[in-house]
């Protein structure tokens, strides 16, 4: 329990003010940074019983409830915040400044002051009335008035004060309960000595390597700042063309860096591929502290590549010779240079050049070539049976020392041929005129693929005369031509037998001509047979 003065016109009296909690937020961790409080003030009033006097309602009234604005905890209108010597304290106190009676104007003011030693900033005075007074008018006014009275101050230096002048009209006798409460915010200033750690990270290394050749690099972590840089770490990438024992991903422990000083880490690399390569590396520690670095360097490598040309047609049962070769277009030389040579299932391997050992089980063909110097080039020749019809892969494969692999393929389509031989037979020979001459025509295909819509057309001579025909399809006969209709595909070895029944109205030597035509041929094929009619 508080108490403090409440002026009344030279007369003092002792009011009992009653106290809210008080409440003060500084930064965390950070002594005299800036804060806010609140201070509030209940003080009873005594209205004296006078006649009700009329008046305007001109500031709308609050009643005496717990108001809707959020409230911070507060603090007695007297006491001063244990801050510091250099904080700022505000209080607030009801003064009386005329007689308090029933249904008569009177004048309260709400004295605002700051009575620490520094400035307080963002000042929010609220006073509350209750529902038994008619509030008249306030000087200056207020920002909000609503559910209270409100009032902004931008700032109080030390010592000093505002008034609020409150004019108001009691209803009833009795107390009168108002209440006031303050928020604001306050600073206090120190001088500190921070120190900041700091992270520097370098990497070193060559920028240029043979492959195999070592690649070491050099990490080197400092501390430029003032303070001590504490678990510091080192994690390093390494890229896929150089190798490290322990693997792409290398996570060191340094510990603590004082002030100026600095470690190094060595990272034995080696090179295995040729190329850009880049490292990084970054270097971390307490407090978010983090740096990255990286290294670009070239490896110098081989390069191989390897080439296979050949025929992409193939006859079935036709040789046909592949020419292999590889080359090193790269800056340096390598050794151990090799060649292979897949056979496809479809062709029978029948020799090679350069000594290559053939592996029947794998159908793998190898070349030792040795060592080839920049932009030197070897070449090998394979000679291969078509044995089988389809598309077929040729796979050609070129490797060297530290790694260095080139492939190359090559489709070769194995096709079957189809292949027609024709041939007539008459069987009576000579045939006396008057009877019936039988010509027997014999289509075969001696080749390996079906041949594609066969058709036989038969040509009978002057003074021939049609008889009778029958073979594998209809035909038929007009002014001397016997035809067929077309077979759709005729197959490797497969043979069609036409027999064609003529007569001769005269003794003669007469032709009887067979015409082959198909899908497979470029040109019909032509037969005939001579055949001697006759007479008595």
């Amino acid at each position: 329990m508080i108490q403090a003065d409440f002026v009344d016109s030279g007369k003092s009296n002792i009011q009992q003010i009653h106290a809210e909690s008080f409440t003060a937020r500084p930064f965390p961790g950070v002594a005299g940074m800036a804060r806010e409080e609140k201070s509030s003030l209940t003080n009873p009033i005594s209205v004296d019983d006078q006649p009700a006097a009329r008046g305007s309602l001109t500031i709308s009234r609050a009643p005496a409830t717990q108001p809707t604005r959020p409230q911070a905890a507060s603090a007695p209108a007297a006491q001063v915040a244990e801050a510091g010597p250099q904080t700022p304290a505000v209080t607030i106190e009801w003064v009386k400044r005329s007689d308090i009676n029933v249904g008569q104007e009177c004048r309260c003011d709400l004295l605002v002051k700051n009575t620490g030693k520094s400035t307080a900033t963002d000042i929010d005075v609220e006073a509350y009335f209750p529902a038994n007074v008619r509030l008249v008018a306030a000087e200056p006014t207020p920002d909000r008035s609503d559910s209270y009275l409100g009032w902004h101050v931008n700032e109080l230096k030390p010592g000093e004060s505002r008034t609020i002048e409150v004019t108001m009209v009691p209803l009833e006798r009795g107390a009168l309960a108002t209440r006031a409460n303050v928020r604001f915010t306050g600073s206090a200033t120190g001088s500190f000595v921070v120190a900041e750690p700091l992270l520097a990270v370098k990497l070193e290394g060559p920028q240029e390597v043979l492959i195999g050749e070592p690649a070491t690099h050099t990490v080197v972590v400092s501390n430029p700042g003032t303070g001590v840089a504490t678990n510091v770490e080192v994690e390093a990438l390494i890229p896929a063309g150089l190798e490290h024992a322990r693997g792409e991903r290398l996570v060191m422990e340094i510990g603590s860096l004082n002030p100026g000083e600095s470690r190094s880490v060595r990272l034995a690399l080696a090179a295995v591929k040729g190329g850009r390569q880049v490292v990084q590396v970054q270097a971390r520690g307490d407090s978010n502290l983090v740096r990255t670095a990286s290294a670009e360097m070239s490896v110098i490598a081989p390069s191989l590549v390897a080439s296979v040309d050949g025929p992409g047609l193939r006859y079935l049962g036709r040789q046909g010779t592949f020419t292999l070769s590889v080359n090193n277009d790269g800056a340096a030389a390598t050794d151990n240079v090799r060649v292979m040579h897949k056979i496809p299932e479809g062709f029978d391997f029948v020799s090679s050049s350069r000594g290559a050992n053939y592996d029947p089980a794998t159908r793998l063909l190898n070349w030792f070539v040795g060592r080839l110097e920049p932009n030197q080039s070897a070449q090998m020749e394979v000679t291969l049976t078509a044995k089988a019809m389809g598309a077929h892969k040729h796979l050609v494969r070129a490797t060297s020392e530290h790694g260095g692999v080139s492939d190359s393929e090559l489709v070769t389509t194995v096709e079957g041929a189809s292949s027609l031989a024709v041939d007539i037979v008459d069987l009576d020979d000579p045939v006396e005129v008057g009877t019936e001459a039988v010509y027997e025509v014999r289509v075969k295909n001696e080749g390996s693929a079906a041949a594609k819509n066969v058709g036989l057309s038969c040509e009978l001579d002057s003074g021939m005369n049609f008889v009778s025909a029958k073979g594998p399809s209809d035909h038929i006969a007009e002014k001397g031509i016997v035809i067929f209709r077309t077979i759709p595909e005729v197959g490797p070895g497969q043979t069609l037998t036409y027999r064609v029944h003529v007569s001769s109205s005269k003794a003669a030597n007469a032709r009887f001509r067979a015409r082959i035509s198909s899908e497979s041929v470029a040109e019909p094929l032509t037969t005939e047979e001579l055949t001697k009619f006759y007479g008595e």
